[in-house]
């Protein structure tokens, strides 16, 4: 299965989860937005977009730039991000992630075989991963200190939901 993580670069810069030294607007800014999420996605295994809002800039076209650890799309300006995000999410495989808190496009990736998860939660993850010094988060934290092994059968989620949560669980 093909993992990829897309990340709406700006929604998670500007969310507050996320501390950088520099303008998110800047390139500097997004430089240092992009080093973080390389060094987290390095051991996991995913394939990384991180996708900007170019709109009002000069570009007529979506530009592509690869950075050490994956690649950043600016949108064209005559489109947003979201657009961008909605392209790539319709072709994505199984296993995809979005990261993005904007209500509008989580109510329409919903539809589709992404995962989207909110800035808030992904900003948490880093922050987890960074303290542990580049380690994952272990088993008994990914359950919430739950028991695995308790009796009976409980309610069980539907097939979509099952792998969505297990996607959540690998990021």
């Amino acid at each position: 299965m093909s993992r990829h993580l897309i990340v709406d670069g700006y929604n998670l810069a500007r969310s507050g989860g996320v501390f950088l030294s520099e303008d998110p607007a800047g390139p500097e800014g997004r430089g240092e937005l992009c080093a973080l999420l390389s060094g987290y996605v390095r051991g996991k295994g995913f394939r990384l977009t991180v996708v900007f809002d170019g709109r009002g800039a000069e570009t007529p076209e979506r530009t592509r730039q690869p950075f050490k650890g994956g690649t950043s799309v600016f949108s064209s300006r005559f489109e947003t991000a979201d657009d961008v995000i909605r392209d790539l999410s319709r072709s994505a495989a199984a296993g995809t992630s979005v990261v993005t808190s904007d209500r509008g496009l989580r109510g329409t990736l919903a539809t589709r075989v992404v995962t989207v998860v909110s800035c808030e939660a992904f900003a948490d993850l880093l922050a987890a991963v960074q303290l542990e010094g580049g380690q994952g988060a272990s088993d008994e934290e990914d359950r919430g200190g739950q028991r695995r092994d308790k009796k009976g059968a409980g309610p069980r989620e539907t097939t979509r939901a099952r792998a969505r949560g297990r996607t959540r669980r690998n990021l």
